[in-house]
């Protein structure tokens, strides 16, 4: 049944198992798309034997056994049924000689750093794929592929909403009854002139067109929402509590028209 020591037989051609790496970038790196080098532990082809599990000057041979077939037949009454090789595991070769680095196995555990481009726009958990740069196929089978998961700093500023950012805009009494135009900053760090109209109530939105994150799909930008955000002194001046008494003189009573005369 063949001479010589056997060394075992490899599993047949699998694919690779894909993997997943995670890198972190600042919140401006998100808006301006970064180039970062991502450390990867994995499977690769032996080094030494170049994946066919052999040692180097050796390859492997057809099966004594099933003659590379990697299945044999078995009488089971009058039924015959085809069973996986036992010497060569179905794989149809053996590897007399095993390579001494992979112990006949093909594969070595790796670390690769790749260069990986992450685009403008990216958000927290934007994936990015690698073809072919996971796990390494078993047998000769082809790699998986290497996911790369984007997380993002966050900012003091801003807080993402889909391709939109939004920013609280902190108003006066005074202001948000008047109306105001405001400077406030923009995520890509220009300033822009907000017009909070006369009579705005705390939490009101407002909208500014093409000033949000860069769109990872269709192009453009999403939009900059400015929410404001109503600031009242908890201690009055003797100057200021006259001007509110003498302003809720002028007032009509905001209960009334929602839960009438109590």
């Amino acid at each position: 049944q063949g001479g010589g020591r056997r060394g075992g037989g490899r599993s047949a051609a699998q694919r690779g198992a894909d993997l997943q790496a995670d890198v972190t970038i600042s919140f401006e790196d998100s808006l301006n798309g970064a180039s970062v080098r991502v450390p990867v532990e994995s499977n690769g082809a032996c080094p030494a034997c170049h994946g066919s599990g052999a040692a180097p000057g050796t390859t492997p041979k057809i099966c004594p056994e099933c003659h590379g077939r990697g299945v044999l037949a078995q009488n089971q009454g009058p039924f015959a049924i085809s069973v996986p090789c036992p010497r060569c595991h179905g794989n149809g070769t053996v590897i007399d000689s095993p390579c001494p680095t992979c112990h006949g196995g093909g594969n070595t555990r790796q670390t690769r750093r790749y260069a990986v481009k992450i685009p403008a726009g990216a958000k927290e958990g934007t994936k990015i794929r690698l073809k072919g740069k996971g796990e390494g196929g078993a047998g000769g089978g082809p790699s998986g592929d290497l996911y790369v998961v984007t997380h993002v700093e966050d900012s003091e500023l801003f807080e993402r909403r889909g391709d939109d950012f939004l920013i609280e805009v902190p108003v006066t009494l005074a202001e948000a009854m008047l109306g105001l135009t405001a400077r406030i900053p923009t995520p890509d760090g220009a300033k822009v002139s907000l017009k909070v109209p006369p009579g705005s109530a705390d939490g009101r939105t407002l909208r500014l067109r093409g000033k949000g994150a860069p769109r990872l799909k269709g192009g453009g930008k999403g939009d900059l929402l400015a929410r404001v955000r109503l600031i009242v002194p908890s201690k009055l001046t003797k100057e200021q509590k006259k001007l509110a008494e003498e302003l809720g003189k002028t007032e009509s009573d905001p209960r009334a028209a929602r839960f009438g005369t109590l």
